[in-house]
């Protein structure tokens, strides 16, 4: 008999995600006015490899047919774009 957490009828065998979250530090020191446009490019820079990372899981999951799951990859993707995040000029 197998036994378990009741999440959806059927037993399903397959390979699973490892979903592994780190703690967020948030790196609170003062910087100079020198480095704003450093520290600014440094962050386009992260959220330019973030999107690159989601755009790369999304292809991997419609190459396997999991097209399920591409509405949440969808909203994610759409957030790494928010104009906000933008550098304004």
């Amino acid at each position: 008999m197998i036994s378990g957490i009741l999440a959806s009828p059927g037993i399903a065998f397959g390979k699973a995600l490892l979903l592994k979250e780190d703690e967020i530090v948030i790196d609170r020191k003062k910087i100079s006015a020198d480095q704003v446009d450093q520290e600014v490019e440094r962050f386009l820079s992260g959220r330019a490899k973030a999107s690159a990372s989601w755009k790369r899981s999304k292809r991997k999951l419609v190459k396997r047919s999991v097209k399920k799951k591409k509405p949440s990859l969808k909203g994610i993707l759409c957030c790494s774009k928010m104009r906000s995040w933008s550098r304004k000029s």
